[in-house]
Formats: C-alpha cells, sequence, structure tokens
C-alpha cells in the first residue's frame, strides 16, 4: 500500500518492530509539536478509531520520503522550539518536532546496523512530502543527543546543530516544570551514565545536573564538520543568519522574525521572558556539574 495520507505515529517493540500510522489527510505539521498535530488529527472519529500496522521492514517497500536536510539537537528549553517554528515559517519546508517513532527506535533494544537501518527507514516515512515540501529538517528529543552516535551513522552527511544554554536557566525551567528526562526513571538513567541504584541516593538538582551534563557531553564528544553549535544567547538571529544557509535551507527574514515574537511553545501569544527562581542548591548543582562543559560548549 501506498499509505498515502498516513504518517507513522508509533514503533511497537515486537520482534520485528511494528509501525502504527495515524490518517492525518490534509492537515499540516504546524503545531509547535509533532504529537500536537497527531492529537488535532485524532478528533475525526476515523483517525481515532482506524489504524494501520505494518513491519518495519515494509518500509522499503514505500516510495521514499525527502532526505533530512537538517537535524536539531539541544539540551532543552534552549530555544530549539523557537528554531523549529521559524524554520517551518517557509511554506516548502516540512519540519516535525519530536516525532516519537524517531526515539522509539533509538531507544529498541537490538544491534546497531539493524536501528540505524530502521532508523533510515522510520526518518524517510515521517519525511514523505504532504504538500509541495522542498526541504526537510527534524527536531529530536534533547535526550537523543545521548544516540548521536547512532544518528551520525544513520545521516553521516546531514548537517546537524546543537542549541545549548545558561545551565542555571535550564535546571531552573526543569525543576519548576520537568521534561521526561529530568523525571528519575522516566528514562533508563543508564543513557546518562549513572550506575544502577545510584539516581535513588541523589538530590533531584545533581540528578538533572549530570543529566544535563551528559547531553551537553554527547554533543562536543560527536562534533564534526557538520556541526552547528548554538547558544540561547544567539537566538533568534543566528536562525536566518546560521541554522538557515548551514542547513542549505531558504528562508523569509520577516516571516521568521513574526514567528520570533510570539511564544515557541504557545504561539497564540506574545513570547515574554520567564525569570524563575534559583535556589542554593541548584545553582551548586550547575556550577559543579555543567558549567565545565557549557564553557566548551561556549568556545566552539
Amino acid at each position: 500500500m501506498g499509505l498515502t495520507g498516513w504518517v507513522p505515529i508509533r514503533v511497537h517493540d515486537r520482534a520485528p518492530p511494528v509501525l502504527e500510522w495515524c490518517w492525518l489527510g490534509s492537515l499540516a505539521f504546524d503545531d509547535p509539536f509533532f504529537v500536537q498535530t497527531i492529537d488535532r488529527a485524532f478528533r475525526s472519529p476515523f483517525s481515532l478509531l482506524f489504524r494501520q500496522e505494518t513491519a518495519i521492514d515494509a518500509l522499503d517497500e514505500l516510495e521514499p520520503g525527502l532526505a533530512p536536510s537538517g537535524l536539531v539537537l539541544h539540551g532543552s528549553r534552549c530555544g530549539s522550539t523557537l528554531v523549529a517554528q521559524m524554520l517551518g515559517a517557509a511554506p516548502h519546508q516540512l519540519v516535525l518536532s519530536e516525532p516519537p517513532p524517531v526515539d522509539q527506535v533509538l531507544r529498541l533494544v537490538a544491534r546497531d546496523d539493524e536501528r540505524v537501518r530502521w532508523l533510515r527507514s522510520v526518518v524517510s516515512a515521517l519525511g514523505r512530502p504532504r504538500g509541495g515540501e522542498r526541504a526537510y529538517v527534524l527536531k529530536l528529543d534533547a535526550w537523543s543527543t545521548r544516540s548521536l552516535g547512532l544518528i551520525r551513522a544513520a545521516f553521516p552527511k546531514v548537517p546537524w546543530g546543537f542549541l545549548f544554554r545558561e545551565p542555571v536557566d535550564v535546571l531552573a525551567s526543569h525543576l519548576r516544570q520537568r521534561g521526561a528526562h529530568m523525571v528519575p526513571g522516566a528514562l533508563d538513567p543508564a543513557l546518562f551514565g549513572f550506575e544502577p541504584g545510584e539516581v535513588e541516593r541523589i538530590p533531584p538538582e545533581e540528578y538533572a545536573a549530570r543529566v544535563l551534563a551528559s547531553i551537553y557531553e554527547s554533543a562536543l564528544e560527536h562534533r564534526d564538520e557538520r556541526a552547528l553549535f548554538l547558544d540561547y544567547s544567539q537566538l533568534p538571529n543566528a536562525v536566518a543568519e546560521r541554522v538557515v544557509p548551514a542547513f542549505g535551507l531558504e528562508g523569509d527574514p520577516a516571516q521568521m522574525r513574526e514567528v520570533a515574537h510570539r511564544d515557541a511553545k504557545n504561539p497564540a501569544v506574545p513570547f515574554a521572558p520567564d525569570p524563575l527562581p534559583v535556589t542554593p542548591a541548584l545553582r551548586d548543582a550547575a556550577e559543579r556539574w555543567v558549567r565545565p562543559v557549557y564553557e566548551r560548549l561556549l568556545a566552539c
């Protein structure tokens, strides 16, 4: 089947893995996150009740999608959603923000060569043009940076950007409203270098700081000639000045500036800085665990 109008939304960990598809019809990926567009699709009874499943290897029979023009990785709360929204302002650019099937393939228990092959297939299936798109940008989850070796093996020639930010600001944001990777046990702690049983013995500030440091370290470890490192303070201007040319994209600076004035996660309201309280314990954890690697990122 061509599966025209359908989009993969979930990878089921079976032997072999199975891909679940949702009917999207003419809906465009213009929400801040992939899952928000899928939630809109589920308002249709057909999309909610009728799904399709295919073996992941059956993707080889589909017409290939667009090859990624660029990959956006980040440490979380670093402006990556803003970057995605600004790049997505151009109607000929398909920008997908944190689609779950990519993360699910990265975390499958399988040989690396199998995961590389499945990752290419899923990214291709997600990148099938839906309305004349000519370019394709994929923003990944923050913790996907810990799988950069696998990602670069799958897409060695694709430019990639890594966004980072002053660690105290990132940690303060997460300790007010945590992302999944900052909740102890929500993701395998080994992904971030923790030993078995270690997480239960450390305070939340240290856990969050060490997770962030491990993500920053991974970006540095895999730095290559196609990498672009951007600090939060360089946004939004760096999107038009650096990201667009690095990814070989096109963009209307006026359109992108308009997007930058809105809240990236809630485009219906204007952007307004939100100062966050910083406790001594949080500052100490940021300085001990993250500051040294953050300084190395600034030097890139």
